[in-house]
């Protein structure tokens, strides 16, 4: 517990320092002013957009799910898939996902392994999918040199995640029967029997979910929500007038959500904000379109997220029935 909590102080630390950089350097009645100067039907396109990159993730982890033998339904994915999204905005430490894993697939009717795999499978694609999006964003705007920090960064995440993934292909298997077979052997009782069993369930889901077919269309999924994410950034950056086109709003949307990978304040605060204004900056935007910018589309991403995961969760009150006793039947 006291590991979490140092994180957690941790990630409020990082928070107040970005919070104060971006204190320092931002005028505010210029970015202001370039809020003001939105162009607001962009709105509009980029809510759509991101919706639709939003489906494309619930079908990525429907697939991902029913590649195990689950009878999952698009519906109940949506909800627990948009809950725990809304989970992680108001939360620390990502709990959203620990709860999509451990408490919503009861309700879904999946195994916390299953989910767990899945979740694990997610993240490591996604790692990879933001690092491509980044690498082919810089090389289409023409970047010779991206800043040090950002290419050893980038360097490193695309290095495990890369590792991770052919782990996952090609051992999953292997790993899973050796495990079975160490268990048989071992003395199986109380909580190592628990581990092994856990940890054979998850590396076979695993290996279910990374078959070739399977796998391809994971990937392909996972190209398309974050295109439709990608869509978000691109309208949002056309209202403030920054010119660059699709290939601008790669690199920012890449930088932005690789950024949220540091430890921070529930939402993301600063640590968003700053990487994205960087982003902007960096790519030819005025330091006041960049402000504007990094304020306005964190507002659009987690109230957005926010509101669509509540609603979820209002309509799907047994998500909670093994956290909160009586909660299903009290809002049924």
């Amino acid at each position: 517990m006291s590991g979490r909590r140092h994180v957690r102080w941790l990630g409020w630390a990082i928070t107040a320092l970005c919070l104060g950089m971006l204190l320092w350097i931002v005028d505010f009645p210029a970015a202001w002013a370039a809020l003001k100067a939105f162009d607001w039907p962009y709105l509009v396109l980029a809510l759509l957009s991101l919706g639709a990159g939003y489906v494309f993730r619930i079908l990525r982890w429907t697939v991902m799910l029913r590649a195990t033998g689950a009878d999952t339904t698009i519906g109940s994915s949506a909800a627990a898939f948009l809950g725990s999204i809304a989970l992680n905005n108001v939360l620390p430490l990502r709990i959203g996902d620990v709860v999509r894993v451990l408490v919503f697939p009861a309700a879904i009717g999946i195994s916390r392994s299953v989910a767990a795999a899945s979740v694990l499978l997610e993240r490591v694609i996604d790692l990879i999918t933001l690092v491509i999006c980044l690498a082919a964003g810089t090389a289409a705007v023409g970047i010779v040199a991206l800043p040090a920090w950002l290419e050893r960064g980038a360097l490193v995440i695309s290095i495990c995640a890369l590792a991770a993934l052919i782990v996952i292909v090609l051992f999953s298997r292997k790993l899973a029967f050796f495990i079975k077979l160490r268990g048989a052997r071992a003395d199986r009782s109380g909580i190592v029997a628990k581990v092994i069993e856990a940890s054979f369930d998850i590396l076979t889901g695993l290996a279910r979910m990374s078959r070739a077919t399977t796998l391809a269309l994971v990937l392909v999924l996972s190209m398309l929500g974050w295109a439709g994410e990608t869509g978000l950034y691109g309208f949002m950056l056309t209202g403030l007038g920054i010119s660059g086109g699709a290939a601008v709003a790669l690199v920012v949307m890449a930088v932005a959500t690789l950024s949220t990978l540091v430890p921070s304040s529930p939402g993301y605060v600063g640590t968003f904000h700053l990487a994205a204004l960087l982003a902007v900056d960096l790519l030819g935007g005025t330091q006041a379109q960049a402000a504007s910018f990094a304020l306005l589309v964190h507002l659009v991403l987690w109230g957005s997220t926010t509101v669509a995961g509540g609603i979820a969760m209002l309509v799907r009150p047994d998500l909670f029935r093994q956290v909160v006793p009586g909660f299903a039947r009290s809002h049924s």
